[in-house]
């Protein structure tokens, strides 16, 4: 167990105060060396019914995955990082600070958490608190949510209370999720602290807690309330009238049977249709809409330590620890360094107040050219404005900000192959990589980049399909060395045709980054090489 005594810590900040207890900043500390951290305190209460060894076993759980899954897990949740003990045993965790773009600003209460709760009210209160948000944001959020409980279920590891207190938001160009109160949820079987729910958010009455069909049955709650702008809504029909695959799902996510409710990987295929669908303004009379993109908000590319979005398909899951990446976390105070076997993890307690923040709607609006005149100042003929390429390049830069998690996956996983480790997980990694790389060239396909060189969009789309394919060729080759021992055999056609493909992949994206950085240094974006597309 890797635990630290209460007296070596140097409290910080309050930064909230909740039923569990209470959290601290610890200011000069860092998990992994790069992620700021804080104490939680438990209160009386919480450690009277705590679990001791089930937090110890949390504890070690990120250790004992692969570090692809490690690192998935902890940019995404606040896991528990370490133990505090005192005199009287367990009194705390530490964990990983919630990441800056995971809360909300306001001039009346202050900074608080960004949560869910927060989004789940009408446009009247949005606008009143200053809250942007569009209903393809709403579908990208919860297509992100969706995958990091698929991700979770396939670890073992089920949320419970899952609800808008626990679950956080990021809008901006990259919508995403942050998951707190992680020492609360049920890891294989376990539980560190007594089971709850929180008020309209219970399951169906004598259906036990803490299961996966649970987490699904609130996630499509959760589905219903977000579109309808409700606190307790239960109403399908706002989720059909935007896509009739996302109502057939919602209405089976909120049946009575626990076994005909849709797993949270299944909502995946509908989500991304119905964001493609937005995107694709409907032909009127005249023709098509026209459409503009504004440009992002200050700082929304490129910001540093901003998560990217969550795997998509099939997120790591348990394996073999490989050196190297998440092996150990520095804890740095003041500029006395002490190393401890610690892994990255996060949290930090809640506020529910509003709040006003700068956020804006990053994605194309519908815009109709004026029926009359020639055009202003501004504009091209007939009153269309034209496409801003340094928006489409930040907008791009994204997009290539989000694929470095999926290239570390797969290369743990083909050295973990190479070494004849945990092979047949490591070819579930690699299926799972190749269809992040896929959804990376719809994502693509689907953005504006028509100010833009045309050798971008062609020579990016050719390097991830060809990684792709690379990733596939890799998981068959895996799947021909189950049962081998110290090396595995890579005079395989599998191996050949994996080893083809990446060549491919790599040449695409070397005339990629060739064509980009010098658009990238034109709008003071990153510099980008080959190896971290």
């Amino acid at each position: 167990m890797t635990a630290i005594r209460v007296e070596r810590l140097t409290r910080g900040d309050k930064l909230g105060q909740g039923g569990q207890g209470t959290v601290w900043d610890l200011p000069g500390r860092l998990i992994n060396g790069e992620w700021p951290m804080a104490y939680k305190e438990y209160s009386a209460a919480c450690r009277g019914e705590l679990d001791g060894p089930a937090l110890d076993a949390m504890v070690e759980f990120v250790p004992g995955l692969a570090d692809a899954a490690g690192r998935w897990l902890c940019e995404r949740l606040a896991w528990p990082a370490a133990v505090v003990l005192d005199d009287r045993g367990r009194c705390g965790i530490l964990m990983r600070l919630v990441p800056d773009d995971f809360f909300l600003t306001s001039p009346h209460t202050g900074r608080t958490l960004a949560g869910f709760q927060f989004l789940l009210n009408n446009e009247g209160y949005l606008n009143r608190v200053g809250i942007a948000i569009s209903d393809e944001q709403r579908l990208q959020l919860l297509l992100d949510l969706s995958r990091t409980l698929a991700g979770l279920h396939r670890l073992g590891v089920v949320v419970g209370d899952l609800s808008p207190k626990n679950v956080l938001f990021r809008l901006g160009a990259e919508p995403g999720c942050f998951l707190i109160d992680c020492d609360a949820m049920r890891v294989r079987g376990r539980d560190a602290l007594k089971q709850a729910e929180t008020p309209d958010w219970s399951l169906p009455e004598g259906e036990p807690q803490a299961t996966e069909r649970g987490d699904a049955y609130k996630f499509g709650l959760l589905v219903v309330r977000l579109l309808a702008g409700e606190q307790d809504g239960r109403d399908t029909g706002v989720v059909a009238a935007l896509s009739p695959d996302l109502g057939r799902l919602a209405d089976a996510a909120l049946g009575s049977d626990p076994a005909g409710r849709p797993e949270p990987a299944a909502w995946e295929g509908p989500l991304l249709r119905a964001i493609r669908d937005l995107r694709t303004p409907p032909a009127g009379p005249d023709g098509p809409d026209w459409t503009i993109a504004p440009p992002s908000p200050p700082g929304a590319s490129g910001q540093s330590g901003t998560p990217g979005p969550s795997t998509p398909d099939s997120p790591p899951g348990p394996g073999k620890v490989l050196a190297g990446l998440l092996l150990a976390v520095v804890l740095v105070w003041g500029g006395v360094q002490g190393v401890s076997a610690l892994k990255d993890h996060a949290d930090a307690d809640r506020s529910t107040p509003s709040s006003r923040t700068p956020y804006s709607t990053p994605y194309a609006t519908p815009y109709r050219p004026p029926t009359g005149g020639t055009g202003g100042g501004g504009t091209t003929g007939g009153g269309v404005v034209p496409p801003d390429p340094g928006a489409q390049a930040r907008a791009l830069d994204v997009l290539l900000g989000s694929s470095s998690s999926t290239r570390t996956a797969i290369s743990g996983a083909v050295d973990d192959v190479g070494s004849c480790g945990n092979v047949s997980y490591d070819a579930q990694v690699l299926r799972g990589a190749a269809g992040d790389r896929n959804a990376l060239v719809t994502r693509l396909q689907n953005l504006d980049t028509s100010a833009l060189p045309a050798v971008l969009s062609a020579q990016l789309q050719q390097a991830w399909k060809s990684s792709a394919l690379a990733d596939q060729a890799f998981a068959r080759w895996a799947d021909t060395q189950v049962g081998c021992t110290g090396t595995a055999n890579p005079d395989t056609p599998e191996h050949d045709e994996a080893s083809r493909q990446s060549d491919a992949a790599t040449a695409a994206k070397k005339a990629f980054v060739n064509a980009w950085n010098p658009i990238a240094a034109r709008y003071g974006l990153a510099q980008r090489e080959e190896t971290g597309i």
